[in-house]
């Protein structure tokens, strides 16, 4: 790779920056789950060719979510762990894993077919469950992430104290996550400090692009101390999309961190593997107020449904909802702040 302006002023960004591509898992959103093997084997080739050495496969909501929702992956599991064995050499491949929709049994089974990571799913506001299944991930020789969902909705303090008693669990690294795409660049680099100078376990960042800045809140969260960050090809994702892999690979190259990524063949797979695929149909109104409300895009049609119902108008009600509960709003709660809108 030749010919690129590289920053020479700014150090902050640490060396050890590393990317963990989940193109396959988060992506899998935006196709209704029904990436065919021969995408599936395309993506991982090319990712592990550029220099990519963390690959995240799966359903979107992680280990047996299909099975336990009655929303299978048009490749299962099982599937996905033979043809992941098959086809990298040197990478990484792992799963999400929320407690509940994974039983211990799964996180076994796909450790016994060559899993290297797991990424456990919780909200912030109750890490309780991912105790046991940290444990078991470590015992099982895993690299143990924990991802922190709708990091939002908690201050400083609260995150605090949620990484810290995800690191006493054991885990390697705790990610904090943008599931609404809401943050700004300079409050994930000042969450990030504070987090860092408190908490001695590695951190990660994954984030939404409900606002546009997806990029730049990685770019932030590197700058304040992220040892990983999330991003898939072509920004594909739930929702408004991720972080772009290879935007980003070309975003370290450029200030000399993280590890030598072939931006070019990023983007060359990005363009004639993951760009042509049908994509589902996500609203750009609800992707942009979902950011500014702060509202998980899991309770659109909850709220679309309620406002309708009450014949007010959707946004109005999503910004009230906001207001009062943005972790788990009830449909019960849902239907009374809509008849109180009513004229």
């Amino acid at each position: 790779m030749t010919g690129v302006l590289q920053e020479t002023v700014d150090r902050n960004i640490p060396a050890a920056a590393e990317i963990l591509d989940c193109t396959l898992r988060d992506g899998s959103y935006s196709v209704d789950f029904r990436f065919t093997e021969e995408t599936i084997r395309a993506v991982l080739t090319g990712l592990e060719n550029a220099g990519l050495g963390l690959i995240e496969m799966g359903h979107g909501l992680g280990l047996n979510a299909g099975e336990a929702l009655s929303r299978p992956s048009l490749v299962g599991d099982e599937r996905c762990f033979a043809v992941a064995a098959e086809t990298l050499r040197r990478a990484a491949w792992g799963m999400f894993c929320i407690p509940g929709l994974a039983e211990p049994d799964h996180l076994v089974r796909a450790a016994d077919a060559g899993m290297g990571f797991v990424r456990i799913g919780v909200d912030i506001t109750d890490v309780s469950p991912a105790g046991h299944f940290v444990e078991l991930a470590k015992e099982l020789g895993l690299r143990t992430f924990v991802n922190l969902m709708k990091t939002n909705v908690l201050d400083e303090d609260g995150v605090v104290a949620a990484v810290r008693r995800c690191a006493g669990f054991g885990a390697d690294s705790v990610y904090l996550v943008d599931s609404v795409g809401g943050f700004l660049p300079h409050e994930v680099e000042e969450l990030f400090r504070r987090v860092g100078a408190e908490v001695a376990v590695p951190l990660g960042f994954h984030g939404h692009d409900n606002l546009g800045l997806a990029n730049a809140n990685a770019l932030a969260a590197a700058t304040g101390g992220a040892r990983y960050v999330d991003a898939t090809l072509d920004g594909i994702g739930r929702g408004a999309g991720n972080t772009v892999t290879e935007a980003f690979a070309a975003i370290l190259t450029r200030h000399r961190a993280g590890a030598a990524y072939d931006y070019r063949a990023l983007a060359q797979l990005s363009e004639t593997v993951v760009r042509p695929l049908p994509r589902l149909h996500d609203d750009r109104t609800f992707q942009v107020l979902g950011g500014l409300t702060q509202t998980h895009s899991s309770f659109f049609p909850l709220i679309t449904r309620c406002a309708e119902a009450a014949d007010v108008d959707v946004f109005e009600l999503m910004t009230a909802v906001a207001e009062v509960e943005r972790v788990r709003p009830t449909e019960q709660l849902v239907k009374e702040l809509a008849v109180a809108l009513r004229p």
